[in-house]
């Protein structure tokens, strides 16, 4: 959440599919004067068909796309352009990511699945799907698309483009099968309640001091950094904030030209307030509808924001964009010394996260973190080694997150019904 422009993605966490991300930047084709690259590896990767789920899609909606490859290591690290073209050759709409596992240690099949949010824009009709790998040139001088071996059911095309299969865009499309379908299968039992915000009244100021003899919660990141197309408000009496019934209303809206929104933190930017190592976590909530919106939960490292020195980890336990209100998105960052970023995310199908009120949850411990939806399991991530000390809550309606804001609902609202986080029970002596 701090730098949304970024999505990398980390390379040692285990990750076997990852996320369409609004960060994923659309770059320009290699030029088909500019040589291609031979690899210096004694072999090409083989690109193989892609496998897509469902086959025809309703613009709006959201479908699997898995890639597959039969992989060599390569002697640098590559990005996958991913280009949906019409039939007309225009290129559309891209999904350029990162691999899972970097190319410079490629071996065997790899295969991953991410999750392809169609804008609700998208005409009608059979749509192909380029894809690739490319690199940086050297001194700023471009981008270069490496050669690949085309596969069974794969055809090149020029520039070291690959057609790897076909998806169609039909608004008669039955909806796709939610990713949230599945039995709940969440389990507290041994945890008891230790933080319960169900926002009866509402403790907040603009900079603390969070904790005892202070506030509940502070207005801003206690590393003092907005993010996204709205300045995140001191509370006043009605804006950003209000609560009535036991629940926060959270508002963005314009001021003039300027659109203002809410943050709420808990902790101040001397770290206190409410932390916790491990645990899980929930907030019961009802997101915003319309473009440009961009709700989240999230957690982030004490230890981080007391000395930027350190590697801290970020988990969001939720993020969504507005124009896409079915998908869900799930991250775990790690931030490093000077801006240093890797990151593994989750995107998943699941019920309009605008329509009611749902609950995003996560159980941290010493082993694993594991991403919940309603009681579901959404996935789950190994815990890094920078991860095994306390975290603190975030609660935020932003805008943009790299999608555009000229048709935001002015004003937008967030519902929130609650916050808790649970703790172990000691074990018994």
């Amino acid at each position: 959440m701090p730098k949304p422009g970024v999505f990398t993605i980390a390379l040692l966490m285990g990750a076997s599919s990852l996320s369409a991300s609004h960060a994923d930047a659309p770059r320009p084709q290699a030029s088909p004067a500019q040589p291609a690259v031979p690899p210096k590896t004694a072999s090409a990767p083989t690109i193989l068909a892609a496998t897509v789920k469902p086959a025809a899609i309703a613009p709006g909606r959201a479908f699997k796309l898995t890639f597959h490859w039969q992989a060599v290591p390569l002697e640098r690290d590559y990005s996958v352009f991913v280009h949906f073209v019409n039939s007309a050759g225009a290129t559309v709409f891209q999904g350029d990511h990162a691999p899972p596992v970097v190319t410079s240690k490629w071996s065997g099949r790899v295969s991953y699945t991410r999750t392809i949010d169609v804008p609700a824009t998208m005409a009608e009709g059979k749509y192909e799907i380029i894809a690739g790998l490319y690199g940086a040139l050297p001194n700023n001088g471009g981008w270069q698309n490496q050669v690949l071996l085309p596969g069974k059911g794969v055809s090149a095309r020029d520039g070291n483009r690959y057609l790897i299969g076909t998806v169609t865009f039909d608004r008669k499309a039955p909806p796709p099968p939610l990713d949230s379908a599945r039995p709940a299968t969440l389990n507290l039992n041994g945890y008891h309640m230790n933080f319960s915000e169900e926002f009866n009244t509402l403790s907040v100021s603009a900079w603390g001091p969070a904790g005892a003899g202070g506030t509940r919660w502070i207005a801003h990141t206690p590393y003092s950094g907005d993010f996204g197309d709205a300045r995140f408000a001191d509370p006043v009496e009605g804006f950003p904030f209000t609560v009535q019934n036991g629940m926060l209303r959270i508002e963005a809206k314009k001021d003039g030209d300027i659109w203002k929104a809410g943050l709420l933190s808990s902790v101040d930017p001397e770290g206190n307030g409410f932390s916790q190592t491990y645990g899980y976590f929930e907030m019961r909530a009802k997101f915003p509808k319309g473009p440009g919106t961009w709700p989240a939960f999230w957690l982030l490292s004490v230890e981080k924001l007391k000395n930027p020195k350190l590697t801290g980890a970020e988990i969001d336990v939720a993020e969504q964009y507005g124009h896409a209100p079915q998908s869900l998105h799930t991250t775990l960052h790690l931030w490093h010394d000077k801006g240093g970023h890797e990151a593994a995310g989750e995107h998943f199908i699941v019920t309009d996260m605008s329509e009611g009120f749902h609950r995003y949850g996560l159980l941290w411990d010493r082993k694993q973190m594991v991403w919940y939806f309603d009681g579901v399991e959404m996935w789950r991530q190994p815990t890094p080694a920078s991860a095994h000390t306390p975290m603190y809550l975030l609660v935020n309606l932003a805008l943009g997150g790299g999608w555009p804001i000229a048709q935001t609902p002015n004003p937008s609202y967030m519902w929130v019904d609650y916050v808790r986080a649970y703790a172990k029970n000691a074990a018994p002596r």
